[in-house]
């Protein structure tokens, strides 16, 4: 797979233009989809522009990566002198070698539209350097993890910007950047990211903060971009954004040991789930997940779901030779698969096994939770039974959000013992409907959950908490 170990290119995006955008995104859960309310409430005329999206992965390409800019350049140039621009970035994206995508893109659309408010809404996970803020008149985030705010932050920074535009408010930035990267931290009952997420809510709801939102970093990049950091808005006074900014850093650097992870194996994972009552436990499989730049092919967690004798299911792998094999076997054909493993000691050994063809899909399904409305494609799709197990294998790499994918290909959740996915914490939106029973596995993998114990070269190794590692050595 050397597309996903070398630089992403331009095959990699999922790209939409002009009036396909508002197809698109149009009435979803989605930041574009929030930007597009805002709009419709704003009475704001819309020149939709460009919109480029892919799963987390590698580096972008340089050429890509100026073929995108000039999309979105072109479209900016062809709307004329717009006042506000209204900008979706995930907040991690990094251009060859080490390069804020998110950065670049500011720069170019503050070069051609110097007058305009630009809004910018990033990821909770969101990598904010300095310089990002010298662009933007209005930055907000995702307060919730499992994302499922997106379009309600979004609309709140379209808001923001065209009062900023008729002069009815004056945003003023600060931000409080913090030596730590957060490890995948959902914001659960009980847990210490919800009483975070309430802290900033209560900032929020003070006279003359506009926003305030905390990034935690995406903690599988190891760019000088990356840190944890905490960004005000507040109408034209500087010392309040400061001082609400301060409180919250303060909060996060006394509470940070909170928030380690005390991991699972797949084989405690599943020891745990059998040992409960009754009824379907979801297991995300946190070290593989493709919406941290996981390769989605790991075996650790299937392998030992293998073992269990009552029936289970597992979504998806990422495997594009095994979906071909089945297409040529056909439904009810039975045939040797050697399932995932593609990428050595990330994915663990391929499993080597017979399996029976039950079903073959084009992939495509409607987001039913975060992402609300949302098209997703997860190319041509087989599942494959082996054993107890149900395995939908699929030809594009993507994260499980919701069980739509297994209802595709006629795998209803509440009929498995355990359902097991690729994903860390989103799927918890998405399958609350299905069981309040959740854990996370933990294998090896770039996406462990223990960031401290991922190897690392580059500035991230001196942040909390891997300088706690090093210290203690």
């Amino acid at each position: 797979m050397v597309e996903y170990l070398g630089t992403a290119d331009l095959a990699a995006f999922s790209c939409h233009h002009g009036p396909d955008l508002i197809t698109e995104f149009g009435g979803t859960a989605t930041v574009t989809g929030g930007y597009l309310d805002a709009c419709a409430g704003a009475g704001a005329e819309v020149h939709p522009a460009a919109h480029a999206r892919a799963e987390p992965g590698p580096a972008v390409g340089a050429d890509a990566y100026r073929e995108l800019e000039e999309r979105l350049l072109a479209q900016l140039r062809a709307a004329g002198d717009c006042d506000v621009v209204l900008l979706d970035l995930h907040g991690a994206g990094v251009v060859v070698p080490d390069r804020s995508m998110d950065v670049a893109v500011l720069q170019a659309v503050r070069a051609l539209l110097p007058r305009a408010v630009l809004a910018v809404t990033m990821d909770l996970h969101a990598n904010v350097p300095p310089a990002l803020l010298d662009l933007a008149d209005v930055v907000t985030g995702f307060h919730e993890y499992p994302h499922t705010d997106a379009a309600d932050r979004s609309r709140l920074a379209g808001e923001l910007a065209f009062a900023a535009a008729r002069g009815a408010v004056t945003p003023v930035l600060a931000q409080h950047r913090l030596p730590m990267l957060l490890p995948p931290s959902p914001t659960v009952a009980g847990s210490p990211a919800a009483e975070l997420r309430d802290l900033v809510r209560e900032i929020e709801a003070r006279p003359g903060v506009l926003a305030c939102t905390v990034f935690h970093g995406f903690p599988y990049a190891d760019t000088e971009q990356a840190a944890a950091s905490v960004v005000t808005v507040t109408d034209g006074d500087h010392a309040l954004a400061e001082k609400c900014g301060a409180e919250v850093a303060t909060w996060l650097t006394v509470h940070r040991e909170r928030f380690r992870t005390a991991p699972l194996t797949p084989e405690q994972a599943l020891h745990e789930a059998l040992a409960g009552a009754p009824g379907t436990v979801v297991i995300g499989d946190g070290s593989d997940n493709p919406g941290c730049g996981g390769a989605g092919d790991s075996t650790y967690l299937l392998r030992a779901l293998l073992q269990v004798p009552e029936p289970t299911c597992f979504a998806t792998v990422w495997d594009p030779e095994t979906v071909a094999a089945a297409v040529r076997a056909g439904v009810g054909a039975t045939l040797p698969v050697r399932l995932g493993g593609r990428h050595d000691w990330a994915s663990g050994p391929p499993v080597e096994a017979e399996g029976t063809v039950r079903a073959l899909t084009d992939g495509v399904i409607v987001q039913t939770a975060m992402r609300r409305g949302k098209r997703a494609d997860f190319g041509t799709s087989a599942r494959i039974t082996v054993g107890t197990c149900d395995v939908i294998v699929a030809s594009q790499r993507r994260q499980v959000l919701d069980p739509e994918i297994l209802l595709l290909h006629g795998c209803v959740p509440e009929r498995y013992r355990i359902v097991a996915v690729k994903s860390v914490n989103h799927f918890r939106a998405g399958f609350a409907g299905v069981s309040d029973r959740m854990l996370v596995a933990d294998a090896p993998g770039p996406t462990a959950r223990t960031i401290e114990q991922i190897p690392r070269t580059g500035p991230t190794r001196l942040l909390w908490p891997m300088s706690a590692r090093t210290a203690t050595r």
